[in-house]
């Protein structure tokens, strides 16, 4: 039986299950104080309808997507820095006058249903709302499921790596494009968490006894460690762009 779709304005229970969710899919760490993370429940409060969720039978969740509406003139040198920046100007400020554009921030699958095709329902859920309400479609800053095997590489060149039959090679990122969806450029910074180097430490389990570059666990680049006793992981994202609509079958 298919899960039935749902959002939090229609069943705000769901709410504790969609951050589990979202923390079983992440490093612990991803989950720290950032300008984004600490408004990321305002998300929920201020756009509920934009909080999708795939329920089975039982009522568990097994699938959610998180996004917002905003306005974005269609270039790439207009886009946000990254999620920081959407969820700080789309909780701060409230929702913007004539929104025309979704951005997805996150989209989460339970283990137990991967490769069942839930993330591609979700994200043809979001282009068919934003036939109707975002002329311009959806754009999300996408953090690829391997670059944190090749915390070295920049994304950009990351990003670009195909496979031998030509096909993208990150198979998240493979996803979006095989949807329809195309490459807009990246998001050096799109989630900045910066804390007391001791805290990573404790992540870490050794401890970090200078300044430097640290291989981190689940990151897609090292953690920046500065002589101020603090450490700040930058995530780079890739931001695409899907058009308003469903995709072709």
């Amino acid at each position: 039986m298919s899960p039935t779709l749902t959002d939090l304005s229609r069943d705000p229970w769901l709410l504790p299950a969609v951050d589990d969710l979202i923390a079983a899919n992440m490093p612990a760490f991803m989950g720290w104080e950032s300008p984004g993370n600490w408004r990321w429940h305002g998300m929920y409060e201020r756009y509920p309808a934009h909080q999708l969720c795939l329920v089975d039978g039982d009522g568990n969740l097994v699938a959610a997507a998180n996004g917002l509406p905003v306005r974005w003139d269609g270039s790439t040198s207009s886009l946000p820095s990254g999620s920081d920046e959407v969820l700080v100007e789309a909780v701060d400020h409230g929702p913007p006058d004539r929104p025309d554009t979704v951005c997805m921030l996150s989209v989460s699958v339970h283990p137990g249903h991967r490769a069942a095709g839930h993330a591609e329902r979700l994200l043809a859920e979001v282009r068919r709302r934003a036939a109707q309400d975002a002329p311009r479609g959806v754009v999300i800053p996408v953090r690829p499921t391997r670059k944190h095997r090749y915390p070295l590489v920049p994304i950009g060149e990351y990003a670009a790596w195909v496979r031998p039959d030509g096909r993208c090679f990150d198979p998240w990122l493979r996803t979006h494009l095989e949807l329809g969806a195309v490459l807009l450029g990246t998001a050096e910074r799109s989630l900045v968490i910066r804390q007391p180097v001791a805290r990573w430490e404790e992540f870490l389990g050794h401890p970090l006894p200078g300044p430097g570059d640290h291989l981190l666990p689940g990151g897609l680049v090292p953690l920046r460690v500065t002589a101020d006793g603090h450490g700040t992981y930058a995530e780079p994202n890739v931001w695409v762009h899907h058009p308003a609509g469903p995709p072709a079958p």
